[in-house]
């Protein structure tokens, strides 16, 4: 066998073992305890995930690569709104879009990429992410 398998097999193994520690943990807990756990930390880091996996979907849309930056709204709102799915955009996309300094400067600084007079910083934003992106 392999090194890079075992090295696999050894993270899986250490991964399920703290899976397993964790839910004991949990289980031991009263159940209001885990009822709170679950609405207050589980549902919006899954509500994180499933946002961030639209803006990849609108991100690489064929509208999306032809510049129309506009599918990107609705997706972009809604992580501006969830702020485990901002910390993870922050992560995931400032690298190769700079999606943490467009925010920063859009929503922070009031320094907008794209001006025109009926334009929001939402809408500049996700122009300049379709332009870093596609252009």
């Amino acid at each position: 066998m392999s090194t890079e398998m075992n090295l696999t097999q050894n993270l899986l193994q250490a991964q399920e073992e703290d899976l397993e520690k964790a839910k004991n943990i949990y289980n031991g807990l009263q159940e209001d305890i885990q009822k709170m756990l679950i609405e207050e930390y589980v549902n919006p880091q899954l509500r994180g995930d499933d946002i961030i996996k639209e803006f990849d979907k609108q991100l690489m849309s064929q509208e999306c690569s032809q510049l129309e930056w506009q599918v990107l709204t609705d997706v972009v709102s809604k992580i501006i709104e969830n702020k485990l799915a901002l910390e993870q955009m922050f992560e995931k996309y400032e690298d190769n879009i700079g999606f943490k300094t467009s925010y920063i400067n859009h929503f922070e600084k009031n320094i907008m990429a794209f001006s025109h007079p009926s334009w929001t910083p939402l809408t500049s934003m996700c122009a300049e992410l379709t332009m870093r992106k596609w252009h």
